[in-house]
């Protein structure tokens, strides 16, 4: 899969961490099409020419270990026992990558490397970018930007975990922008936190 590359450079994050305590087995491993979920999803932000590409999981599911050869990417470790969901990991990658970041979930495999393109050719003027669905705004598929690294860390100190709220937060300093989505638009944001969900998805 080859996708001309954006125009401006950007870093792209990979979450495929998490305690999959609902599903009952690791989401990342998850069989799609006949692979690993998370190495599928590794693919599609990889088409887009990343610099770099992030991957944040815990060490123990060794993803690291299995990865493919050709899949260069740079890991983010979870804190062992730490229980502050995907902030501090989209955070570490925005310092270290000190450019747009572009954010995907491990459990989103209807997401295409077309709508990812999309999102990163918005006119943003240094605004990030999400989008919100019927479950309201969605933070695991978006452009996040260093202008948030303030509002982040801040929240980080204070122990306020919720993307959401932290999103409508930067919405209001004008940091960022929520787009609606097409009904054409909205299955590719589907994700799967259970095994009834997962086998409505599966292919």
């Amino acid at each position: 899969m080859s996708l001309p590359p954006p125009a401006a450079p950007f870093a792209a994050l990979l979450l495929a961490g998490g305690q999959s305590s609902r599903m009952g087995q690791d989401k990342a491993q998850l069989a799609w099409a006949g692979q690993p979920l998370w190495q599928v999803q590794a693919r599609k932000l990889q088409a887009l020419q990343p610099t770099p590409l992030f991957i944040a999981c815990r060490e123990e599911q060794g993803l690291h270990e299995s990865a493919p050869p050709d899949l260069r990417a740079e890991w983010l470790f979870d804190p062992p026992g730490q229980g502050s969901g995907p902030l501090l990991p989209i955070l570490q990658a925005l310092k270290q990558a000190a450019k747009p970041l572009l954010v995907l979930a491990v459990d989103m495999p209807e997401m295409t490397p077309t709508f990812l393109v999309e999102i990163l050719a918005q006119p943003l003027a240094g605004s990030a970018l999400f989008f919100r669905t019927a479950h309201g705004i969605e933070p695991l598929a978006g452009l996040y930007t260093p202008a948030l690294i303030p509002v982040f860390e801040a929240a980080a100190a204070a122990s306020r975990f919720s993307l959401r709220r932290l999103i409508e937060d930067a919405v209001d300093q004008r940091l960022a922008i929520v787009l609606p989505l097409s009904p054409a638009d909205e299955g590719l944001f589907n994700n799967a936190n259970t095994p009834g969900e997962w086998r409505g998805l599966a292919r």
